[in-house]
């Protein structure tokens, strides 16, 4: 009996540790991208396309009809500026959105 209850207790111990572990995998949560402020205050076609001019922030937007910024894959870290492949991608969607006072794709969030 002694070994019975301990070969269970065991097993017991094993299946808490495995769904312990899976649990923690299923609550991870994956960013799959990453908000770049627009940092000037000009609404001119060449600030609003200068990726100079965007730089990885938590995004604080009220909304508006000017833009605040846009939603990228890669995080480059605090403070720096896209990668310049997916900046080009959504570059002449930015202008449209300054233009039409909405975003033109839902990456890109407005402000007032």
């Amino acid at each position: 009996m002694k070994k019975f209850i301990l070969k269970n207790a065991m097993a017991l111990a094993a299946l808490a540790i495995a769904g312990t572990t899976l649990m923690s995998f299923g609550l991870e949560k994956t960013q799959t991208s990453f908000f770049y402020e627009y940092t000037s205050n000009s609404t001119d076609q060449e600030d609003i396309q200068n990726i100079n001019n965007y730089q990885l922030a938590e995004p604080d937007c009220e909304p508006g009809e000017h833009v605040c910024g846009v939603n990228l894959p890669t995080n480059t870290g605090d403070g720096n500026t896209p990668v310049q492949s997916e900046f080009d991608a959504v570059s002449s969607q930015l202008w449209s959105s300054e233009q039409a006072g909405e975003p033109a794709s839902p990456q890109i969030s407005m402000k007032e």
